[in-house]
């Protein structure tokens, strides 16, 4: 099992690598359009197509690497009030619930994407390409949010340290005193 976890954090690194560089490469198309626009040449012809399509995989492909580095959104006002005990049993429902919802992500996204890809479905806009070009994309980075999430309950049942979440004390417009 820590091979596969060890091979699912280099999956993890590589599409936050990719994430960033797609992130980086919109940047750049983006800026060399206003550029273009300034001067009075014509559009990059599909580069707004390929924002979307970079905000889709940027999205999808920094998910895992979040999850690892415990930097995903989280409402933790109520773990930061409850017993060592209490946390743990929530986090690790949690990190069930992630699992569970990633599977069900997997699957759906896997037989959209074989039947996109069985059936040649195209995408038609500026640019023409297969369906499935971009519908990999789910079942890749949900098999690696459902091995992160087994990862973290591992770390988490191997674990003596209760689970520490941020107080809400910080909260502006909440004050400590009118917390339970």
């Amino acid at each position: 099992m820590r091979a596969v976890f060890w091979l699912n954090g280099w999956l993890v690194r590589i599409l936050c690598i990719l994430a960033v560089a797609s992130i980086i490469a919109m940047t750049i198309g983006i800026s060399a359009e206003v550029i273009l626009r300034m001067f009075g040449f014509p559009s990059i012809v599909g580069l707004i197509e390929l924002t979307e399509y970079g905000l889709f995989i940027s999205t999808f492909f920094a998910a895992p690497h979040l999850l690892r580095h415990d930097e995903h959104i989280r409402v933790d006002i109520v773990m930061s009030r409850v017993d060592p005990a209490t946390a743990r049993v929530v986090e690790f429902g949690v990190l069930g619930c992630i699992v569970a919802v990633s599977v069900i992500t997997a699957v759906v996204g896997t037989m959209i994407m074989l039947a996109n890809a069985s059936t040649g479905t195209l995408i038609f806009k500026d640019l023409i390409f297969p369906q499935w070009w971009l519908d990999w994309i789910i079942p890749l980075t949900s098999l690696a949010l459902t091995l992160q999430a087994f990862e973290l309950m591992d770390k988490l049942r191997l674990s003596m340290r209760p689970v520490s979440h941020e107080g809400a004390e910080h909260l502006p417009g909440i004050r400590p005193e009118e917390l339970p």
